[in-house]
Order: structure tokens, then sequence, then C-alpha cells
């Protein structure tokens, strides 16, 4: 949809390839942000765990 209005609208097809080039480099970080995220939070829920099986 949006190639379609940039490529209406005179974009240019270097100007097209940086967005999409942006648009995954953003898609990358924010999957690498949930992953990171729910490792932590398996982490935690790990050590957590065990202080209760230790009874610290």
């Amino acid at each position: 949809m949006i190639q379609m209005m940039m490529s209406t609208i005179g974009g240019s097809s270097a100007a097209r390839g940086a967005q999409q080039q942006r648009a995954l480099m953003l898609r990358k970080l924010v999957g690498f942000a949930i992953v990171s995220s729910g490792l932590a939070v398996i982490a935690v829920q790990t050590l957590q765990a065990l202080q209760h099986a230790l009874g610290v």
C-alpha cells in the first residue's frame, strides 16, 4: 500500500529501498526486544522457583 502510494507520487526506488531497509531493521529490533524480555522473565521465574525450593 505504501509502496503504491510512493510510486504514484514519484518516490524513487532508492528511497523505497532505504525505507524497506529501515522497516526491516526496526522489525528485527522489535523482535529481539520481545525475545530478550521473554528470556528475562523466564530467568527471573527460574530464580524465584529455586529460592522457593531452597527456602531462601
